[in-house]
């Protein structure tokens, strides 16, 4: 059994990217858990925490080294990840020396309502993820636009993006097999 963490980088009620994730989690090969990372309760890190690392980043830090891949699924804001996403990542490197993402092998997902997804936020995490060890996957991608279009109210998605979701785990799960 493989198992893929998940972080997805909103919360917000409704969000899109809530509903990829959840498309990605029923598009996991059988044989593949898939573990939701949650980070909606971290506290802002601050290298002043180091000293005394909360409990709470601690736990996150446990349940992130516990699984085999991880999987950022994130929005775009301001043609950016939103800061949600860098508190995480940098929870699971500190305090320094510490880090649970030394050769963990990660990739990316995103949807948005603009037309090009989340080509840009994308972009700016694969510029420093790999300089943090991660074992980072390349290709495929899946930014998804004109989100508005994609899910239908019950979160469900079309069968294009579903079909794109299904190919795009799987190769990240067969990413994590080939380690």
């Amino acid at each position: 059994m493989t198992t893929i963490g998940y972080i997805v980088g909103s919360w917000a009620e409704g969000s899109v990217n809530q509903k990829l994730a959840r498309t990605l989690v029923a598009q996991a090969p059988e044989d593949t858990q898939m573990v939701d990372l949650d980070i909606r309760e971290l506290p802002l890190y601050g290298r002043h925490l180091d000293e005394d690392f909360p409990q709470v980043m601690q736990d996150f830090k446990d349940r992130a080294s516990a699984v085999d891949g991880l999987l950022i699924v994130t929005p775009e804001h301001n043609q950016s990840f939103p800061a949600a996403v860098k508190n995480a990542v940098d929870i699971l490197t500190r305090p320094g020396g510490t880090s649970v993402l030394g050769g963990m092998p990660v990739t990316i997902a995103g949807t948005s309502p603009g037309r090009f997804g989340t080509i840009s936020s994308q972009s700016q995490l694969r510029q420093f993820l790999p300089m943090l060890g991660v074992r980072f996957m390349g290709s495929p991608n899946l930014a998804v636009g004109g989100a508005g279009d994609v899910f239908a109210e019950d979160g469900t998605a079309d069968a294009q993006t579903t079909e794109r979701a299904r190919k795009f785990i799987a190769a990240f799960v067969d990413f994590v097999r080939a380690g």
